[in-house]
């Protein structure tokens, strides 16, 4: 899988300056970053740039990006300031390496490359998509109950819900999916999908 952010250690080291000096750079709103707890994660795309603009050699682990680079920009906001975004808690996602997705109710607002193989769908046509289409109806409506029933009353509800998954060519798969909330953002669940 294609690694989508890159930690400011990691730029640090290929620029050749200190990954505080890179930190500082992505607050002053020099570099596009993403606010992931305490640190950053640059995205691939802005790495690609950089590396490029000071004419540094691609490592092996980036040179799929510079394929894919957008000539536009990619729409992460500089960070002028350290509070997270909607949009930068929606890409987390891409940090989680088991299928996941992020949902509002029944439509999927964001998925990682993980959840995407597993169903046979793109990450951007996952966008917007009814929960139904990705596991059979019944499933997709227990599971947002479940959801609502887990993130309300964490303590007198089961961990995790199992659901039957339409996988991509092959019949549908039973998966475990636990659920998180985003910083208490209304009716947006994190889940987390287990295979097998």
């Amino acid at each position: 899988m294609e690694k989508a952010f890159f930690s400011t250690p990691e730029l640090a080291r290929w620029l050749g300056v200190f990954h505080t000096t890179v930190r500082r750079w992505v607050e002053q709103g020099k570099i596009k970053g993403i606010r992931v707890g305490r640190n950053y994660k640059i995205p691939a795309e802005e790495v690609v740039r950089l590396l490029d603009d000071h004419e540094i050699p691609l490592p092996e682990i980036l040179t799929t990006h510079k394929r894919h680079r957008k000539t536009a920009a990619n729409g992460l906001s500089h960070h002028a300031h350290p509070t997270g975004s909607i949009l930068q808690k929606l890409l987390i996602v891409d940090e989680i390496e088991d299928p996941a997705i992020i949902s509002r109710g029944n439509a999927i607002l964001v998925a990682n490359q993980a959840f995407a193989d597993l169903v046979g769908y793109s990450q951007t046509d996952l966008i917007g998509l009814d929960i139904a289409e990705v596991m059979d109806e019944s499933s997709g409506k227990r599971l947002i109950a479940f959801a609502k029933r887990r993130l309300g009353h964490p303590k007198k509800s089961p961990s995790y819900s199992v659901v039957q998954l339409k996988a991509a060519g092959t019949r549908n798969k039973k998966a475990k999916i636990t659920v998180a909330s985003l910083n208490h953002i209304k009716d947006v669940f994190l889940l987390i999908i287990k295979v097998g």
